[in-house]
């Protein structure tokens, strides 16, 4: 058992949201990466080295906030983050925007997520067996249920959003649900910012847990569900995945609360 220590910056305008990071080498080189399960690839931006790499494809994908891009893969070598590790791994070069360690490397190896305590157990050995099914959509992202009383929500787990955010159309649907909170600037993993509402959602339960009602931000997902077997009504972001300990075995497909 190995864990992958993450560093938690705080949203200076809204201390719930976060960003979590962790360090780690590519070919020798320090890079600090996002820890994103919401990213299909692993991502680095371009510098005097991953400049020089020559383009070996590409990969188009949507931000949240609406927006479709492009960019090139290259392939890289020795890639490590803890006890993570890549021998070579093609990854998204991207012109601006944070470095993103994604599902390709992530979704390897049994996880437990711990983002209170700070770390990710890697490939503990069994014990504890994660109870539920796990849904990966097209681009291996984990989907995980909310519910209220008559009321189920499809959401995108996803360790690289710093608030949840829920989709403007489901909001407007269950307002039951939601007390406005004024609004917020915010900006996806394509570098879109825009400003959107502030909303405090009522405790969900996930898989039999109750959780604490929390703030979480409002957005058009239509865009980015467009392109989607199972289109989604939240990204569940930091302040929501932090109120527990999550067992994500992707491997076998499995998950469950630790």
């Amino acid at each position: 058992m190995a864990e992958l220590a993450l560093i938690v910056e705080r949203d200076q305008d809204e201390p719930s949201f976060a960003c979590v990071y962790v360090d780690g080498t590519v070919a020798g080189r320090a890079y600090r990466f996002v820890l994103d399960t919401g990213a299909a690839r692993t991502r680095l931006a371009t510098d005097e080295w991953t400049g020089s790499l020559p383009a070996v494809g590409a990969d188009s994908s949507a931000g949240a906030f609406g927006g479709w891009a492009s960019d090139p893969l290259v392939t890289v070598t020795d890639l490590a983050a803890g006890p993570l590790r890549a021998a070579t791994l093609d990854v998204t070069r991207a012109a601006d925007g944070p470095n993103l360690l994604g599902i390709d490397v992530l979704g390897r190896h049994r996880c437990v997520f711990r983002l209170d305590a700070g770390v990710v157990v890697i490939d503990e050995p069994d014990g504890v067996e994660a109870d539920h099914p796990l849904l990966l959509g097209e681009r291996c992202h984990p989907y995980v249920d909310l519910h209220w009383p008559g009321v189920t929500g499809h959401a995108v787990w996803d360790t690289g959003s710093g608030p949840t955010l829920v989709n403007r159309d489901f909001w407007l649907a269950h307002p039951e649900l939601f007390e406005e909170a004024g609004s917020t600037s915010g900006t996806d993993g394509k570098g879109t910012r825009m400003e959107t509402p502030l909303l405090r959602m009522a405790g969900p339960v996930i898989a039999g847990r109750e959780f604490r009602r929390h703030l979480v931000v409002a957005a058009d997902l239509s865009a980015a569900n467009s392109a989607l077997t199972h289109p989604m009504d939240l990204i569940v972001g930091y302040p929501t995945i932090r109120q527990a300990d999550w067992l994500f075995d992707f491997p076998a497909r499995r998950w469950g609360f630790r």
